[in-house]
């Protein structure tokens, strides 16, 4: 059923091509993780506005239905904002996918995003003063639709040799070395952060419409 899926989903993507579609659209398989084996696309590097001028959106819907829908069920759909006060980098909206990607799902604690987020800020600043952000750019999400309380980490990796460096919040905070900070941090971190999940993701140049 992957190959069929695969081949529709071409389909639907030369419908975007020609028509002018402005929009970029990656795709990815998940390797690793809890959804291991589901396909997961998304548009990156535009205003939300752009998604009020969808090109020819029934027809869209209609090819869908015709080339994917039969190979797929959707499982989900939300809408997330780039945090580029968050990041180290923007690779996707830059349109500079990497081969794969680490994902961790935090779940924040209600009312404590802020706090969360000042956390996240003494991680970006360790990960560039440790040169840990050389092998794999840190860009942070935060949901606002469908989902609840959520922010997402997606660290881009080049391969699997880039997995030696840390690539989430603990693990960033972990490498503090005064231990007064690290300690207080990783309190803090425990203290705001409900659940999280991790995941990686193996990137689909052939499932993708780049500009």
């Amino acid at each position: 059923m992957e190959a069929q899926f695969d081949a529709g989903y071409r389909k639907h993507l030369d419908w975007h091509k020609t028509h002018d579609d402005p929009l970029v659209w990656y795709g990815w398989y998940v390797t690793h993780g809890p959804r291991m084996g589901m396909f997961i696309d998304g548009s990156f590097g535009a205003p939300f506005s752009a998604f009020d001028q969808r090109v020819a959106l029934a027809d869209d819907v209609k090819d869908a239905d015709r080339n994917v829908a039969p190979y797929a069920d959707a499982a989900f759909r939300s809408v997330w904002r780039v945090r580029r006060d968050l990041s180290t980098g923007t690779p996707l909206e830059e349109w500079k996918p990497s081969a794969m990607v680490q994902v961790h799902t935090y779940k924040v604690r209600l009312g404590k995003a802020k706090q969360f987020e000042q956390i996240v800020k003494r991680m970006r600043t360790v990960a560039e003063a440790s040169g840990a952000n050389a092998k794999g750019t840190f860009t942070w999400y935060e949901g606002i639709g469908g989902v609840d309380n959520e922010f997402i980490l997606m660290v881009a990796r080049d391969g699997w040799g880039a997995f030696d460096s840390p690539g989430d919040l603990e693990g960033i905070l972990s490498t503090i070395e005064d231990p007064t900070t690290r300690r207080e941090l990783l309190s803090g971190y425990a203290a705001f952060v409900e659940d999280v999940s991790s995941e990686v993701w193996r990137y689909r140049s052939d499932l993708s419409l780049g500009p």
